[in-house]
């Protein structure tokens, strides 16, 4: 079963972790319309092994903004560790690449831990200038 939501932010914006707080919050500050995820809105079963399944409930996904008519979703990533969520990311990308554009932010340190087939575009949870750059091309 999915476990819910954490807890809601005071733009009335509900997360689930620190890290989604702090991309929340920055893009509530650049004035970058999105919504966080929840089962019953956005989901997909994605393959994460041969014969094995799981669900993949985005973080956030922007509403407005999008890259090559591509949808554009955000994901923090806070392990690399087994059920982590990278499995999910990479069976999410290699079944909708076509469709959704996958921003990954997480710390430095684990950038080389992230596979490259898990993400279109990394962002170091340290510094946003590169996801500032990239939303004000588009």
């Amino acid at each position: 079963m999915y476990r819910q939501p954490g807890w809601p932010l005071s733009n009335g914006h509900v997360v689930r972790s620190h890290m989604e707080a702090s991309l929340c919050q920055y893009l509530t500050g650049v004035k970058e319309a999105h919504v966080h995820a929840t089962p019953e809105a956005l989901s997909f079963s994605v393959v994460i092994a041969p014969k094995r399944h799981a669900l993949y409930v985005p973080s956030i996904v922007l509403t407005q903004t999008r890259s090559d008519k591509r949808t554009i979703i955000i994901e923090p990533v806070d392990s690399v560790r087994p059920g982590g969520g990278v499995r999910r990311l990479q069976g999410f990308r290699k079944a909708h690449h076509a469709d959704y554009f996958l921003i990954v932010v997480a710390r430095r340190a684990l950038r080389p831990h992230i596979p490259d087939d898990a993400y279109d575009l990394f962002v170091p949870l340290e510094d946003f200038l590169p996801l500032d750059n990239f939303l004000t091309a588009l």
